[in-house]
């Protein structure tokens, strides 16, 4: 058993609840995945890249700007979009025709994020297709999806939840009962929702 996509080490966890030998590394090991993935939850998007590159579609109502998922590096994007309505991506817009934002992967003072959407230059020669002859999304976006990196806070939060799974390992459900009232879990700690609010998404993703 081993933790995957998690957003505190176990030995980080086993430090902050005062745990020396290895008798409760299972547990403790489902404790860190399933804090991980109620914050993913919370939050709407995930705080680990994916590490290799995927392409995802998306639409949008504005001709310069699309909104995506968020994007860990810049490194491997493809940008193409279909311009003719056909369902097929034939038209690459090059690196220097459009920029990602938010500009240094840094809002409101908090940096690290990525990149959650693309807006081409209005005095470049590409426009996004706003209009269709049916539901074809017409943008297309290959990338490392994700986050360069785990947030501090996200980390520290990860570690107080994950210390809260763990205490209900003796309860009914068990640790495996938290899935379901994750979103709920984390919304009852206030300490927990004050270092992920920062993070959180509100957009619609693939609208702009």
């Amino acid at each position: 058993m081993s933790i995957t996509n998690g957003y505190c080490a176990l030995s980080e966890l086993k430090a902050f609840v005062n745990i020396s030998d290895s008798n409760d590394d299972n547990e403790l090991i489902d404790a860190v995945n399933s804090a991980s993935r109620q914050i993913d939850n919370y939050c709407g998007r995930k705080f680990y890249a994916d590490g290799s590159t995927s392409a995802k579609v998306y639409r949008t109502r504005n001709p310069y700007h699309v909104t995506v998922d968020d994007i860990s590096t810049s490194t491997g994007l493809v940008l193409k979009y279909d311009d003719n309505d056909d369902g097929v991506y034939e038209t690459t817009v090059a690196s220097t025709d459009f920029i990602l934002l938010p500009l240094n992967a840094e809002t409101f003072g908090i940096d690290g994020l990525g990149f959650t959407s693309i807006e081409l230059f209005t005095d470049g020669s590409h426009e996004f297709p706003t209009t269709s002859s049916n539901n074809r999304p017409r943008i297309q976006v290959t990338a490392n999806w994700g986050f360069p990196s785990v947030p501090d806070p996200v980390r520290q939060a990860c570690l107080m939840l994950s210390s809260e799974n763990f205490a209900m390992r003796n309860t009914p459900l068990g640790i495996a009962g938290v899935g379901e009232f994750g979103v709920l879990a984390v919304r009852q700690n206030r300490q927990i929702t004050r270092m992920l609010d920062p993070y959180r998404r509100g957009d619609s993703f693939g609208l702009a």
